[in-house]
């Protein structure tokens, strides 16, 4: 059965949008800071956002006998950002970034970062590795690249270690787990789009709504690969998760836990499936993609995406009876798919979305 539709937040609920942003910075463990670039407004247009809530952008900064900074934010908030970091640390004694993802937004502040610290090693998957690299070849001697249950250690007491969480919309997915605080960094993993004063998750009955659309927007399209992180991060034992975006879970965790099991179950238990996949070359193509899936997820539809290139379609045990494919003109990204001729994708309806692209500009 479709879930309930989310309640509309109305403009009394939405958080003082005259508020400007900033960075909010506090302690959370043994030498591990957070820096929250917080916006108080909607960020961007992408459904994700249209809650209307704000959202905060987490870093974390550890400062052991070796320092290191996890996720900068992105170009939305390059600029306080990097006035806020340099009153808890000096640039040049900043040994390593690590990344749980990369994308083209975050890529301004690492390139100002690199400018300010060219002594730092950027730490992060192998398909990071690879983006990076061919985006930026001047960084080839600055690039690590890391492995499930690869390891680095800070010093005291402070030994991270690394998880690849790879998924359709963020193939280069990595969490990091801290041995010393127990904190497990999840990036896109356990996170909302709200902005508050409160640091923690306290009042969590609260975040629930959020959390519960956070899911939907991001992971209810790749539940396969959810379930897959959630059994790599489980054995860990942490006992606190800092997401990328959103509260720190400190007092909700073992049921946040289990609320992603059951929301990717009750995903994956819906009769009817659909794939929807689209190449967007400027983003545009994405959020109608994104405003399509969400539509599918709240009529109880079973929903697997991802932006694609090229992709062959095959056909297996969780064939889906209908295919949507969306692209851009951009001759550069083009959007191809093959339909098996099989007896059990032969019911298999494909039907193709009208090609569209929107200029940079628009």
């Amino acid at each position: 059965m479709p879930h309930a539709p989310y309640q509309e937040v109305t403009m009394n609920a939405t958080l003082i949008p005259n508020r400007s942003r900033d960075v909010q910075v506090a302690e959370i463990g043994v030498n591990t800071l957070i820096m929250r670039s917080r916006t108080w407004e909607r960020l961007k247009f992408e459904v994700e956002y249209s809650r209307q809530r704000g959202t905060t952008a987490n870093s974390y900064l550890i400062q052991a006998d070796k320092k290191v900074l996890i996720d900068p934010p992105g170009e939305s908030f390059t600029e306080i950002f990097l006035e806020q970091i340099a009153q808890h640390i000096d640039l040049t004694t900043l040994d390593y970034i690590v990344l749980g993802h990369v994308n083209p937004n975050r890529r301004a502040t690492l390139k100002e970062l690199l400018s300010l610290a060219p002594q730092v090693t950027l730490i992060c998957s192998r398909p990071a590795a690879n983006a990076l690299k061919t985006a930026f070849p001047e960084w080839d001697s600055h690039i690590q690249a890391v492995r499930s249950q690869d390891t680095l250690d800070l010093g005291q007491g402070h030994q991270l270690s690394f998880i690849t969480v790879p998924t359709p919309r963020w193939a280069d997915g990595l969490c990091t787990y801290d041995s010393a605080t127990k904190i497990l960094y999840t990036d896109k993993f356990f996170g909302a789009h709200i902005c508050e004063d409160t640091l923690f998750d306290e009042d969590w009955k609260t975040l629930d709504a959020e959390r519960r659309y956070y899911f939907d927007c991001l992971h209810a399209p790749q539940t396969k690969q959810v379930e897959v992180a959630l059994d790599k991060l489980m054995v860990l034992g942490a006992k606190c998760y800092a997401p990328a975006h959103g509260p720190v879970v400190r007092y909700s965790l073992s049921r946040f836990t289990y609320d992603y099991r059951q929301w990717c179950q009750g995903q994956k238990s819906q009769e009817l499936s659909v794939a929807l996949l689209y190449a967007s070359a400027y983003g545009n193509t994405a959020i109608l993609a994104n405003a399509i899936a969400q539509g599918l997820i709240e009529n109880g539809i079973n929903l697997s995406g991802a932006e694609v290139t090229s992709l062959p379609f095959q056909a297996g045990s969780n064939t889906p009876e209908g295919i949507g494919t969306s692209c851009g003109v951009d001759k550069q990204i083009p959007c191809l798919y093959q339909i098996p001729s099989t007896s059990k994708a032969s019911n298999c309806v494909v039907k193709i979305a009208h090609a569209f692209s929107l200029s940079p500009a628009e």
